[in-house]
């Protein structure tokens, strides 16, 4: 759950919206935390201005590219509501609202930036044990099994962990299912399913807080437009491009990044 927590002020520039849009689109799904990226940005460049309306527009986009990617599993899923994954999916999500809910205030926090870099040092490291664990498995001709209900009840776990700004939701679900021996496929396609309800949770959340008064002030719909179409762009090149890193496993170079990331990070904040 990836929120543009950066408060109230002027009228945002189109190059902060293109920006933000980029990193929300493009971190979203590859395993490098997009919410560690918007805080980092927010403290290096003292972005104050991201308004609830364009945080909304941004979540929208990049919910739609997975609602566009995973558009014929999603029909299936709708014409045949009682299969187990259907199941699966409600219990990881209820699973992650609970942590949410009983750690809330210290996940809110947890966005002044004080953690940012030891969580992609995490994410990292969950990384490294990925890219080992599935090469061995490799070697082994490991017979890799279907998500099943103590998966979900896992995952649903380690997405609640990732709610923290940077560790990667997606970097550490699927960890965590590779891990727990789950075909890598699967488990790429389960973590960015599970996103859906999470995406929409944090979307219905950031709605009901807000004052409807100010949420449409100072918008510009042309400047929402462009932010929008940039992240749903970069969301599906962030989607399809996971989805040729599982299959060669180079999950490393995402960790070597995100401890890049994590030392300049020290610095930085």
């Amino acid at each position: 759950m990836n929120t543009l927590n950066y408060g109230q002020g002027d009228k945002m520039d189109i190059f902060i919206i293109v920006v933000l849009g980029i990193v929300q689109g493009l971190t979203e799904f590859l395993p490098v935390s997009s919410s560690g990226h918007l805080v980092l940005l927010e403290n290096v460049f003292g972005i104050q201005d991201a308004s609830l309306f364009l945080n909304v527009v941004l979540h929208c986009a990049t919910l739609l590219a997975v609602l566009v990617y995973y558009r014929k599993t999603l029909w299936q899923m709708i014409k045949n509501p009682l299969q187990p994954i259907v199941y699966y999916l409600l219990l990881t999500t209820a699973i992650t609202c609970v942590i949410v809910l009983l750690f809330a205030d210290f996940f809110e926090s947890s966005f002044s930036g004080v953690l940012l870099a030891w969580g992609f040092f995490l994410s990292a490291i969950f990384l490294f044990i990925t890219e080992y664990v599935s090469k061995s498995y490799q070697k082994q001709n490991y017979m890799y099994s279907k998500v099943n209900l103590k998966h979900s009840i896992f995952l649903g776990l380690f997405q609640g962990l990732a709610i923290l700004p940077g560790i990667s939701r997606s970097g550490t679900t699927l960890c965590a299912g590779i891990v727990m021996g789950i075909n890598k496929k699967d488990a790429l396609d389960y973590s960015f399913l599970m996103s859906i309800p999470i995406i929409i949770a944090s979307l219905v959340f950031e709605l009901v807080r807000a004052d409807f008064d100010t949420i449409f002030s100072d918008v510009n719909i042309v400047e929402m437009l462009v932010g929008g179409i940039v992240a749903f762009i970069c969301a599906m090149l962030g989607i399809k491009l996971m989805m040729k890193v599982v299959e060669k496993v180079q999950y490393k170079w995402f960790a070597l990044y995100l401890l890049v990331l994590g030392i300049i990070t020290l610095f930085v904040l």
